[in-house]
């Protein structure tokens, strides 16, 4: 069974001190420490011209996102070594409960997944190392 969006929303909010969840479009944007600028993670819930890859306009399909490091995102796609093989690379952005890079900002390391579901546990993990790089890296992508 799927993990509902409401149920990650909670997971982050009860997992991390001082996270701020912007709602005030249908997508989620989490924040720590005061950043108003710099999501640790966001889920997306719609296309928008931008970001259309996933097809996330179908019922009930959301996207995960969160930012990486450089050896974590090496070890979840070790066959991209720079910007020209994540260019060259085929992934499917509409496969559910699988790693990918993220559509549009996958260079600069940001991973998704669709409605996770198996991948659940493995992303706790990264959403915990999302949340520190956003500590450590609090102005930047």
């Amino acid at each position: 069974m799927e993990i509902a969006l409401k149920d990650i929303c909670d997971w982050i909010q009860t997992e991390f001190e001082d996270v701020e969840v912007h709602d005030t479009t249908p997508d989620l944007y989490f924040l720590a420490d005061g950043n108003t600028k710099f999501p640790f993670a966001t889920i997306v819930t719609r296309d928008e011209d931008h970001d259309s890859s996933s097809q996330l306009n179908r019922e009930g399909r959301y996207r995960l996102n969160f930012a990486t490091d450089k050896e974590t995102f090496q070890s979840l796609f070790p066959e991209i070594r720079g910007k020209a093989d994540l260019q060259k690379a085929s992934f499917d952005y509409q496969a559910s409960d699988t790693f990918f890079p993220h559509p549009v900002y996958g260079a600069m390391r940001w991973v998704s997944v669709i409605n996770p579901d198996s991948v659940w546990p493995k992303c706790k993990t990264l959403l915990a190392r999302a949340r520190k790089i956003r500590e450590l890296r609090p102005n930047n992508w």
